[in-house]
Order: C-alpha cells, then sequence, then structure tokens
C-alpha cells in the first residue's frame, strides 16, 4: 500500500478512495454478505468520525470514497459524543480494548482520573484514521463471514489500497462515479441507481443520509454569496452526471452486440466524461488539480513530483 500520513494536515480536510479484494480474487461475497458489509461500514464510519460520499460492494472487492473532517473525527469529541459513537459500533457489547461495557464508559469518564485519560485517548486514536478504519472494517467483516459461513482464516488478499482526492473537486465527482458504475462495468446492473449496494443506488432507493453525503463532491464550492450549495442540489448534478455517462455506455454496449454479435460485451469498459480522469483506478498516490498537488508536495511527507 502506498504510505501516507495516517491522518489528514492538521486543520484541513481530505478525501481518499480506498479498495480492497478478497483472497485469491474469489467470488465469496453474496447479497447477504453485501448487506453485512454495508451494515458495519455505517457503524464504523460513525465511530470512527468519517463521512462516506460513496461505495461499491461487489462479489470479489469494494469501493470506498471517505471524506475526513479533523475537527469532527477527533480533535473536538466531547465526552458524550464519545459515548454515544462507542455505543453505535458496539451497542451493549462490551469493549476488549478498555474493558467495559457503555454504560461503563460513561461512568468512567464521569469519574475522570487517569484512567478516564488513557481510555479518552485510547478511543480517540481510533478516530479519523483511515488505517484504523480499513483494519476493524475487514476484520469485523472476516469473524462474520467466518461464522456464518462456517469457515477459518484470512478473508482479504491484502491489506487495502488508496488514493488522496483532492476535496471538492472535478477529480473528487469523477472518482465517486467511477466508484458507483462499477456493478454496472461488471454487469450486475444495467445503471448504478438499480443497484442497492452501492451508494448511488442507496441514494436513490430513498436513503436521506446517502443523498446528502454526496454534498461532500462539491462542499467547498462557493457562490458569490459565500453559501455552500445544497446537498440535494449537488445529488441531483451528480445523479444526471452518473446517468449521462450510463446512456453513453448503453450505446457503446449495443454497438458492439451490432458489429460483434458472437462477443460477450457483459462487461465493457467505463468511459468517464471527464477525459483527464480517463482510466483512473485507483492505486496509489494522490489525483487533483496542479496546484494542490503541490501543496502536498511542499507540505512534506512522502509526496513527491513524479516525472
Amino acid at each position: 500500500m502506498p504510505k501516507y500520513t495516517k491522518r489528514p494536515m492538521p486543520d484541513e480536510e481530505a478525501c481518499v478512495h480506498v479498495m480492497s479484494r478478497v483472497v485469491q480474487k474469489r467470488f465469496l461475497i453474496d447479497d447477504r454478505g453485501m448487506e453485512e458489509m454495508r451494515r458495519i461500514l455505517r457503524t464504523q464510519a460513525e465511530f470512527a468520525g468519517l463521512d462516506v460520499i460513496t461505495f461499491c460492494f461487489l462479489k470479489n472487492h469494494f469501493h470506498i470514497l471517505l471524506h475526513i473532517d479533523p475537527k469532527r473525527a477527533y480533535e473536538h469529541v466531547a465526552d458524550d459524543e464519545l459515548v454515544r459513537r462507542f455505543r453505535t459500533l458496539y451497542g451493549s457489547k462490551r469493549s476488549p480494548s478498555i474493558g467495559a461495557d457503555t454504560e461503563g464508559l460513561e461512568a468512567l469518564l464521569e469519574h475522570g482520573g487517569e484512567r478516564a485519560t488513557r481510555v479518552r485517548e485510547r478511543l480517540k486514536a481510533r478516530m479519523g484514521d483511515v488505517s484504523v478504519f480499513m483494519r476493524e472494517l475487514k476484520t469485523r467483516f472476516t469473524f462474520w463471514y467466518n461464522r456464518n459461513y462456517q469457515t477459518v482464516g484470512t478473508f482479504w488478499a491484502e491489506r487495502f489500497r488508496s488514493v488522496l482526492v483532492e476535496p471538492g473537486s472535478e477529480a473528487l465527482r469523477t472518482v465517486a462515479a467511477y466508484i458507483d458504475l462499477n456493478a454496472v462495468k461488471a454487469g450486475l446492473a444495467e445503471e448504478p441507481t438499480s443497484y442497492r449496494f452501492c451508494g448511488l443506488g442507496e441514494a436513490t432507493m430513498g436513503n436521506r443520509r446517502a443523498r446528502s453525503a454526496y454534498g461532500w463532491l462539491m462542499r467547498r464550492r462557493r457562490g458569490r454569496t459565500g453559501s455552500t450549495r445544497p446537498s440535494e442540489e449537488i445529488f441531483s448534478e451528480y445523479a444526471a452526471h452518473v446517468e449521462r455517462i450510463v446512456k453513453r455506455l448503453q450505446i457503446e454496449r449495443a454497438a458492439n452486440q451490432k458489429n460483434h454479435p458472437d462477443t460477450l460485451s457483459d462487461q465493457p469498459p467505463v468511459v468517464e466524461e471527464d477525459p483527464a480522469a480517463e482510466g483512473y483506478r485507483g492505486k496509489k498516490g494522490a489525483i487533483g488539480s496542479a496546484a494542490w498537488i503541490s501543496h502536498l508536495c511542499q507540505a512534506g511527507g512522502p509526496f513527491r513530483p513524479v516525472n
């Protein structure tokens, strides 16, 4: 995995596309597994203070696009918010890492002291950190899968791949579309709005939270009044953007079938509407404007210009 700072630079938001595959590229995740993956994703993201912009689960891999706001994720987390996130993830269960359930954690934090400080910092250290988020997400699913399908051993083929994406940019919208179109590319759906295991499908089917999350695609773009655009407006524009790509794919597929009737064309190549991002595959590094990439390089860390 290409390494970079686990958390964004102080006071700076970040977006990251993460992806991981099943061991030996086997098609092991059925609909039941995808439902569980979606449940774990939502609870894990809520605990970590991360926003899921979109996602796509397939039978042998998954994609997730995350937005990270350092202040919300881990810098300004009050004790009541810490307890709420703990309850979201663990419910009434006891956490092995701190040796307490939700009621025990609440009492401990109220009492204060050195142990409360250690527990508080231990929990906050797991928030806003992409590496920790992915490790816990994949581990929880592996435990669930092995328990429910009577198997043992590893489930995932690799740690995970990741790409930083410039917030509020055309690149971010292109990456989101790439993710939402994965089911179409794989021949699992005619269009992403009918595939319930991706962000666009979930949003189209009435999930208000999923629709609102697409607001992060352009949240930084401010009008003349300085106010941000409504999330619903951004979602509608994005959905229309993806619909145009789907229509182009359908025309291309129909043409291929007409010209080559004996050739299977269930998996057409995804054609991005933004030519600058054609061929994006989410393997390493960062994607965004030249100015933003330059900013990353100047900020230090592992990023450097590539000739």
